[in-house]
């Protein structure tokens, strides 16, 4: 196909991540012409192994570049997470180091290399230089992305959308009001959503709607019984059982960051989404990283970003379904 949307594709893999890019690998309507690595669910050295091993494995001929291993200032104040309410995100269990995302997917030793160049100078000059739009993907914190646009807002006009997992309507997950991606780095989250440019934001909430996946959905997908859905299942199973050791709670997971990549791959499977005005509290108190919308409607600042509040779970989960199948 030649008319296929070109995407780079910005990550912190963990297991989210890995369906997210999976989907998008087996699409037919998109070309990731690069995937940029960021700090977040894990540190840099895993994500970048995580990316390579599933780009090794898919048998795609795609770049990897390694991006931000901090986020652009947070971390400086090193009082910051003592501010708010934490959640755990790993735990020591019987002398083991439990994390909710695997260090390591389920997949062979890559046989490609991290590229040389930084993921941050990729993005620009990639969208400097491109005669055609490229959407991003960023289904992690915002480091790479909002440090591209700090450098250069002039490729905006370059980017056709950016499809964001980040934020919670109502509440959040590593704090009370506070998403993980832009918890993890708030500023950059600002930079990014007051850019001016096209932005599609799937929160918490949407995801959690349209992308659980129950034991019943796992044996659906093993019952596929090919390479590619037997990896995914390994990934969900993995999800499931570590989210039981550090929550408790029931036998699910929720694939985020692949109900975010659901909409570029098909846009039928939002029902509701507004355009709103959404900033991003980067104060450092208890609603440090919060995604604060603005629906007062009082008219005097525009709506800077389009907020999925409700996606189709039977799309969703039959999208990926039907991408696995075609797995050759």
């Amino acid at each position: 196909m030649t008319d296929r949307r070109k995407v780079i594709f910005d990550t912190d893999i963990g297991d989210d991540d890995a369906i997210a890019l999976t989907a998008c690998l087996l699409s037919e309507n998109i070309e990731i012409i690069g995937i940029t690595t960021v700090h977040g669910n894990l540190p840099i050295e895993y994500v970048n192994d995580n990316a390579l091993r599933m780009v090794s494995f898919f048998k795609k001929d795609i770049r990897v570049y390694q991006g931000c291993r901090q986020p652009l200032v947070r971390h400086l104040n090193k009082g910051r997470e003592k501010t708010t309410l934490m959640q755990t995100v790993k735990k020591v269990v019987a002398g083991r180091l439990v994390r909710i995302h695997a260090e390591t997917l389920p997949l062979p030793e890559a046989v490609s290399k991290i590229e040389k160049t930084h993921a941050v100078s990729f993005i620009v000059d990639t969208l400097r230089n491109t005669t055609e739009k490229i959407d991003i993907c960023a289904v992690g914190p915002l480091t790479n992305i909002g440090a591209a646009l700090t450098l250069d807002k002039d490729i905006i006009k370059n980017i056709g959308t950016i499809y964001i997992m980040g934020g919670g309507l109502y509440m959040g997950n590593r704090t009370p009001v506070g998403e993980a991606n832009f918890y993890d780095d708030p500023e950059a989250a600002e930079i990014v959503l007051t850019s001016g440019a096209d932005i599609l934001v799937c929160p918490l909430e949407s995801c959690e709607q349209s992308a659980t996946y129950t034991r019943e959905d796992l044996d659906i997908i093993r019952a596929l019984n090919n390479p590619a859905a037997d990896f995914i299942y390994n990934v969900l199973d993995g999800y499931i059982k570590r989210g039981m050791v550090l929550f408790g709670g029931n036998d699910e997971c929720c694939a985020y960051d692949y109900a975010a990549v659901a909409p570029l791959l098909d846009p039928g499977v939002n029902i509701e989404v507004r355009k709103d005005i959404a900033h991003v509290d980067f104060s450092g108190g208890m609603a440090d990283g919060q995604l604060v919308i603005d629906r007062r409607n009082f008219g005097v600042w525009k709506a800077n970003a389009s907020i999925i509040y409700q996606q189709s779970s039977q799309k969703v989960h039959d999208l990926l379904l039907n991408l696995l199948r075609k797995y050759k």
